[in-house]
């Protein structure tokens, strides 16, 4: 229902259960954590459409509290068309495929995570990096919320070019231009799980430290 303003209003409320939806300023994703569904703001429909939410168990244990830090993880099939650099990857006359990794020995990217919190650019590129060339094998656990969710999934797409680009900025060939498809698809949210060490937090599925 539209106000007098012309806003929308929608209702926080589990639209399977009916129960109140907890949720932080400027949140995107809400969970319920009464039935565990779970829910991204659509705001060009101002509606919420149902998202898969899941939490991952903690690999590396710390004795420290524990804080729940939402990505998004989408399926991603890399096509890489052309590439400007030192090194050539191969005939530019049509798509190359599955050429995408971290290295030698690297597993193959299947899965693209972008963190989704409120972190200076300098962690969203950190963490989107690791956790994208590691593609860990997460563990999924119940939990009771997920907030502080500040980026869409459409703002997570974005973001995962910018990633992308970093990766490949990385690389030893002086990347000059490239052209290429992420090919995302199937956007979830995940909770990852974090530890407060003093001014810092550190994840617990790979052990990056950030500020």
């Amino acid at each position: 229902m539209a106000d007098a303003s012309g806003l929308r209003l929608v209702a926080l409320k589990c639209s399977k259960c009916g129960s109140l939806l907890k949720a932080e300023p400027n949140d995107h994703v809400f969970y319920c954590n009464n039935c565990g569904t779970g829910f991204e703001l659509i705001n060009e429909k101002d509606e919420l459409v149902a998202v898969n939410i899941d939490f991952a168990l903690p690999v590396k244990k710390q004795d420290a509290e524990i804080v729940y830090l939402p990505f998004w993880v989408f399926d991603t099939n890399i096509q890489i068309s052309s590439r400007d650099g030192s090194q050539t990857l191969g005939s530019a006359a049509g798509f190359i495929k599955n050429v995408f990794s971290g290295g030698e020995g690297s597993k193959p990217v299947t899965k693209f995570y972008v963190p989704a919190f409120d972190t200076p650019i300098t962690n969203i590129r950190t963490l989107g990096m690791e956790f994208t060339k590691n593609q860990p094998e997460l563990e999924n656990i119940k939990k009771d919320k997920l907030t502080g969710c500040r980026f869409s999934s459409g703002d997570a797409e974005k973001l995962a070019d910018f990633i992308f680009l970093s990766m490949e900025a990385e690389k030893p060939d002086m990347l000059k231009s490239i052209t290429y498809s992420l090919g995302l698809s199937s956007p979830r949210a995940i909770g990852i799980p974090f530890y407060k060490t003093g001014g810092s937090l550190v994840d617990g599925i790979l052990g990056i430290a950030i500020s």
